[in-house]
C-alpha cells in the first residue's frame, strides 16, 4: 500500500465481520484513570478541564450526506478554480458534508517551546473557506503524529508519543473552527458553518494507519485526551472515534482498557466498504455490537465507503458500469437502514485519475471536471431517495 494511499484515507476494504468478539468483553468495571493532562493550544493560558469528562453529546437528529474531499487538498491536488467547481458540484448533489484531513503536522510543524504552541492555519484555512464557499460543513479528521510527536521516528501513522502534545492540537484547532473559533469571526465574508463534529484519527484499529500494530488502549486514552480538550473550548462539539474497520473487535477492547468511556463517546466512525448488501451488513453488525455494550443510542458515522474502477483484481474494484447502482443503492440502504447513522460520506469525490496502473486514483465519482457523470447522477438519485418511505428497518 502506498504511502499516497495511507495519507489519501483510502480503506483497506474486505473486512471480516466478527461479531462473536463482542460476548468476550461485555462484562467491563466502571474504575480508571482519568484522561492526560490537556496542554494549552494557543500559547496562553486556559482554564483546566473538569477532572470528569463531560457525558455525551445527544445524537443529532436526522442523518446528513456527503463525500470525503481529501484529494482535492492533499499533495498536487487541482487548482483553486476546480477545486471551487468540484464542491459546488459536490453541493449540488444535496450533500452537506465534505469530510478532509487537517493534518497535525501541517497546523504545528514546530515543537512547542515548554508550554507554548506556534500554530500554522494555512492549510486548514484553505479547506475551511472552500467548504463554507460552497456551502458545505467540514468534517475533519484530526491526524496524524507531527514529525517532531511521533513515537516511531519517520512514521506519522505511528501514535503521538504524547496524548497531551495532541490534545492540544486538538484544542486549538476547535478554538478556531468550532462553534465560536476565530476563524470565523475574522472572515465574516464567508457563510458561517463551523464544524461541529471532530474525528480522531483515521482507522485506528488497522496497522496501516496506527503502525506498527493497533493498540486499543492507547486509543482509547488519545480520544479521552482530545475529547477532553476540545470541551474546554467548544462543550457543543460531539468528538468521535476515528472511522473502524474492525468495529466488533476493537470497541469492545477500547472499553474493556478504559471503562469511562463508557457514556463518553459522543460518536463511532465505521467504514463500510464493500457491495451494497455487504456495506448494510457492516452497518447493522456495528449497531449490534453497541447494543451489546450497553450504547445503543451512541450514532454510527460512516465516514468512508465506495469503489475503484481500476483495475480488476485491485481492493474494492467494481466495472465503471455497475458502479453508479452500487453508488445509488448504498445511499439508499444506509439512509433506510435506520440503524442510528448520523452520517454517511461517499469515497471519494474527486481523483486524478492518471495512472491506470493506481488503483487509488480512480474512486473519484465527480470526474476531473466536477461535470455531471453517471456516478454523481446515482449520488443524487441516493439521496433524492433518501426522503421516500422505507420498508420495514432491519436495524
Amino acid at each position: 500500500m502506498s504511502d499516497d494511499r495511507r495519507r489519501a484515507l483510502v480503506v483497506a476494504g474486505g473486512l471480516v465481520v466478527v461479531a462473536g468478539a463482542v460476548l468476550l468483553i461485555l462484562i467491563l468495571s466502571s474504575g480508571s484513570e482519568p484522561p492526560a493532562p490537556r496542554r494549552s493550544g494557543t500559547g496562553t493560558t486556559l482554564p483546566p478541564p473538569s477532572a470528569a469528562p463531560q457525558p455525551a453529546r445527544p445524537a443529532p437528529g436526522g442523518e446528513e450526506f456527503g463525500a470525503n474531499v481529501n484529494l482535492m487538498f492533499n499533495g498536487h491536488g487541482p487548482p483553486a478554480a476546480t477545486i471551487a467547481v468540484q464542491l459546488s458540484a459536490l453541493r449540488a448533489t444535496g450533500a452537506t458534508l465534505a469530510r478532509s484531513d487537517a493534518f497535525w503536522e501541517a497546523s504545528e510543524p514546530t515543537a512547542p517551546v515548554g508550554s507554548r504552541h506556534n500554530f500554522a492555519w494555512s492549510f486548514d484555512d484553505q479547506i475551511a473557506a472552500a467548504l463554507a464557499t460552497a456551502g458545505l460543513r467540514w468534517l475533519p479528521v484530526l491526524d496524524y503524529s507531527a514529525p517532531w510527536a511521533q513515537s516511531i521516528a519517520g512514521q506519522d501513522h505511528s501514535p503521538p508519543r504524547s496524548d497531551a502534545e495532541y490534545a492540544a492540537y486538538a484544542e486549538a484547532f476547535a478554538a478556531r473552527y468550532g462553534e465560536q473559533g476565530t476563524f470565523w469571526t475574522q472572515h465574516p465574508e464567508l457563510p458561517r458553518l463551523p464544524v461541529q463534529t471532530f474525528e480522531i484519527w483515521n482507522e485506528p484499529d488497522n496497522g496501516t494507519f496506527w503502525t506498527p500494530q493497533p493498540e486499543a488502549g492507547a486509543y482509547a486514552a488519545l480520544y479521552m485526551a482530545a475529547r477532553s480538550a476540545i470541551d474546554t473550548v467548544d462543550p457543543t462539539a460531539r468528538v468521535i472515534i476515528g472511522g473502524l474497520t474492525k468495529l466488533p473487535r476493537f470497541l469492545p477492547a477500547m472499553l474493556a482498557a478504559l471503562p469511562d468511556l463508557r457514556g463518553h463517546l459522543d460518536g463511532v466512525g465505521v467504514h463500510p466498504y464493500g457491495t451494497p448488501a455487504v456495506a448494510l451488513t457492516r452497518i447493522q453488525t456495528a449497531r449490534a455490537t453497541l447494543r451489546l455494550l450497553g450504547m445503543a443510542d451512541v450514532p454510527l458515522y460512516a465516514t468512508e465507503f465506495g469503489w475503484t474502477t481500476q483495475f480488476p483484481g485491485a481492493l474494492d474494484y467494481v466495472p465503471a458500469a455497475r458502479r453508479p447502482l452500487y453508488i445509488a443503492r448504498t445511499v439508499a440502504e444506509l439512509a433506510h437502514g435506520r440503524c442510528g447513522l448520523a452520517a454517511a460520506l461517499i469515497y471519494t469525490w474527486y481523483s486524478p485519475q492518471q495512472s491506470p496502473a493506481d488503483s487509488q486514483q480512480w474512486y473519484g465519482i465527480s470526474g476531473l471536471t466536477g461535470a455531471g457523470t453517471p456516478d454523481t447522477r446515482a449520488f443524487a438519485f441516493g439521496l433524492q431517495a433518501v426522503a421516500a418511505p422505507a420498508a420495514t428497518p432491519p436495524c
